[in-house]
């Protein structure tokens, strides 16, 4: 059976605990065997360790253990941040207002929207774009071409 205090005998080896739960453990030993048996084993083990000498890879392991550590894939969270790069992002968010014009245009032909305009369709390819820009407050074409490139300045 193990025993609730037996988790925190690391921090209580290690001087972790506060002054109060240091003395509810201390006070604990002094009523189970069990515990002082998992405390001397941890304190002995502790001295073993030390007694080790101590590990210096060469200099050819440790530019072996960091070439496999550059070949491993990114994580997800930077795979996913490269997704939602605005190079990446903005094509696909243009793609989905195209479609979504066709989508209205066949449906409303009588409405009268002239789609031959390549103005008209560059303006609704991007509309979403045109409101943020409207929401930030840009309104020249420097500050959307500043936008458009920040991509760029990105630190990597």
């Amino acid at each position: 059976m193990s025993c609730a205090f037996e988790e925190e005998l690391t921090a209580y080896i290690d001087g972790e605990l506060p002054a109060p739960r240091r003395t509810e453990v201390e006070a604990h030993l002094g009523t189970c065997a069990e515990c002082r048996s998992t405390e001397a084993l941890l304190r002995r083990t502790l001295s073993q360790l030390a007694l080790l000498p101590e590990f210096k890879p060469s200099p050819d392991t440790r530019r072996a253990v960091l070439a496999k550590v550059d070949a491993l894939p990114p994580p997800l969270r930077e795979r996913l941040k490269a997704l939602l790069r605005p190079s990446v992002l903005m094509p696909s968010l243009g793609m989905v207002a195209a479609v979504g014009l066709a989508v209205i245009y066949s449906g409303h032909e009588s409405r009268g929207l002239d789609v031959t305009d390549a103005g008209t369709l560059e303006l609704a390819a991007n509309l979403e774009l045109v409101e943020d820009y409207d929401v930030v407050g840009l309104d020249s074409a420097e500050d959307m071409e500043v936008i458009e490139h920040l991509h760029e300045l990105e630190v990597k």
